[in-house]
């Protein structure tokens, strides 16, 4: 009878320990929110837990940008919904929850998709991203809107684990001070829509708050195995 009431009591006190998320709970809040983090292996020492052992908790992975034009040179927070026009040279600001993987991609003309992110003027090309720090890509000039087939698409996706599919986008460490001229990889429209896939809609919390500026992109399940895909959208006004 000890025993059972014991049990009862230390239960009750995980069941607690535990985050408690609600359907309620937004795409901010997740990204917010505080947990555990389950780290995998190789990556225990690296990210905000870089001393974290492995856990049964994980927080939910989540991914926060926000869209600059490129005025005079000058990045200028915008609305990402717009408006847009031919010409318009952007950039993105991102920013991650915790450690993870991340490939970031741009559609071109003939179907084909173009990595933006990794780049080599970025941790000489590392895909591995810290929570705390934003991201801007591209790093030194912005990107250009053409609307040549329809929409500007720009396709991102955060990953608790390498995925597969996209590390051909993964080109090789380069020596700090130096420059890939090698050009961009592509990968095809097949290869997006099989990642995309990777992930349920019902998992995907999105949210844009208009006072920041900023979209919030959440996979709130918490597993390890986490992945956030995104598709950013620029239409011509």
């Amino acid at each position: 009878m000890r025993f059972l009431v014991l049990f009862s009591i230390l239960l009750a006190a995980a069941a607690l320990a535990l985050p408690q998320r609600s359907g309620r709970e937004t795409a901010r809040d997740l990204f917010y929110s505080e947990a555990g983090l389950i780290v995998s292996a190789k990556d225990k020492g690296r990210g905000r837990f870089a001393s974290a052992k492995r856990s049964i908790i994980a927080v939910a992975l989540g991914v926060k940008y926000r869209v600059s034009k490129l005025q005079d040179d000058k990045p200028v927070e915008w609305d990402p919904n717009g408006p847009w026009a031919a010409g318009d040279l952007i950039r993105l600001g991102l920013e991650v929850n915790d450690g993870g993987y991340l490939y970031i991609v741009h559609r071109q003309s003939d179907g084909r998709w173009r990595r933006l992110f990794p780049t080599s003027e970025i941790d000489r090309g590392s895909h591995f991203v810290r929570g705390g720090v934003i991201y801007p890509v591209p790093p030194e000039e912005g990107l250009p809107l053409r609307f040549a087939g329809g929409p500007e698409r720009i396709f991102q996706v955060l990953a608790r684990e390498p995925v597969k599919d996209l590390e051909p986008l993964v080109g090789p460490l380069v020596a700090e001070n130096t420059v890939s001229a090698a050009p961009p990889p592509e990968i095809p429209d097949a290869v997006v829509e099989t990642v995309r896939n990777l992930l349920s809609a019902k998992d995907l919390a999105t949210e844009r708050v208009a006072g920041e500026k900023a979209v919030y992109a959440v996979n709130r399940t918490g597993r390890p195995d986490s992945v956030v895909a995104v598709e950013i959208r620029f239409s011509p006004r």
